[in-house]
């Protein structure tokens, strides 16, 4: 009896001793998976840094304005492979389910999304605009990953394989093929306590803007430069607008319609210099390969003691993906449109100069 009452205390010194042990094990095994799940969406990352570098290089003509980033075998076919490749190796790793499918491949393609604007200087407009899509292209594919893992047998690591090489292959055959252009008209409207006379001076000589005059504006917000100052040059039908942005953006307008107090609109005008190098993201300069803004028209009516102030913007996109550059276009233009229609209410009721002269 002594024996087994001077052997309690042992006992459960041992039991704590081997529950610290497991306690360490399984913090081991955790740290253990963690670092392969960081190594897994490196590999992922790294892939789609890869594929940019490749696109970009192989697939693009600056001098005509051709981007290989903007094939659809890249924006579409790299994010999914990453979520194939995560999904895929996370489920060889047994690493958690949910982590598999989803998280995992979505923290690898936003590792590599901030690669591509920290390392590889892309911008910032592009990104925000491609980063939605990606993301949900990701988690499509890490599914596809771990069933392809689970379901795919023997040939599961071919399919890897197939799937990993296939943007690259299907990139010279979308090359040829021609892109179609999808048009958009944006109109948006506000009233202004304030009479046509000076909502018509401040369309036409919008000068010394501030950018905080277009705050809120989503294009802005997102890295597209604030315009300076526009002038027409010439009141008349065929006269001439000149406009300059931040940057060094500068191009002309030609006006189409004009009645006094009443209703403009005009062309735009893009030189090869109007946008310099960096002053937007390549891939969507304003009179390029692939989104245009052709022209704008107001329109001031009466009401009351004010202004009901009407604007109308035409664009265009030209890509492989007009399903999707469609949809941005119209957000971004309809958000824009909005922001400067407020910016002439908030000028014209402020409290008015002697003179319009100017």
């Amino acid at each position: 009896m002594q024996d087994k009452i001077e052997s309690k205390p042992e006992v459960e010194l041992a039991d704590k001793f081997d529950g610290e042990v497991g306690d360490v094990e399984r913090l081991i095994k955790w740290n253990l998976k963690m670092i392969v799940s960081i190594i897994i969406m490196a590999l992922g990352a790294s892939y789609g840094v890869i594929g940019y570098k490749f696109f970009e290089k192989v697939f693009s003509e600056p001098t005509h304005g051709v981007s290989g980033l903007m094939l659809v075998s890249f924006l579409a076919g790299i994010p999914i492979a990453i979520g194939i490749l995560v999904g895929f190796s996370a489920t060889r790793q047994n690493s958690a389910s949910l982590l598999r499918p989803t998280i995992l491949p979505s923290l690898s393609t936003a590792l590599f999304v901030f690669a591509a604007g920290a390392i590889l200087r892309e911008g910032t407009i592009c990104i925000v605009m491609a980063a939605p899509i990606f993301l949900i292209l990701t988690v499509i594919g890490g599914i596809i990953g771990v069933l392809m893992s689970l379901f795919g047998g023997s040939h599961s690591s071919k399919l890897l394989s197939v799937t990993l090489v296939l943007p690259f292959l299907s990139a010279p055959i979308e090359n040829r093929l021609p892109p179609v252009t999808a048009y958009q008209t944006t109109t948006q409207s506000i009233y202004i306590a304030a009479s046509p006379a000076t909502v018509w001076h401040h369309i036409n000589f919008p000068t010394d803007i501030q950018p905080k005059e277009l705050d809120g504006g989503l294009v802005y917000l997102i890295g597209a430069p604030h315009p300076i100052e526009a002038r027409t040059i010439e009141a008349k039908v065929g006269g001439l607008r000149k406009l300059r942005w931040e940057r060094g953006v500068s191009f002309d307008e030609t006006i189409t319609a004009w009645e006094l107090n009443k209703h403009i609109a005009w062309n735009y005008h893009f030189r090869p210099d109007s946008f310099p190098s960096g002053s937007l993201d390549d891939h969507i300069v304003i009179g390029g390969r692939y989104f245009n803004m052709t022209a704008t028209s107001y329109t001031l009516t009466p009401v009351g003691n004010g202004t009901q102030l009407s604007i109308e913007v035409l664009t265009n996109v030209t890509t492989n993906f007009n399903w999707y550059a469609d949809f941005c276009a119209q957000i971004l233009i309809n958000d824009t449109a909005k922001t400067i229609l407020k910016f002439y209410k908030h000028r014209s009721e402020l409290p008015q100069i002697a003179s319009f002269n100017p």
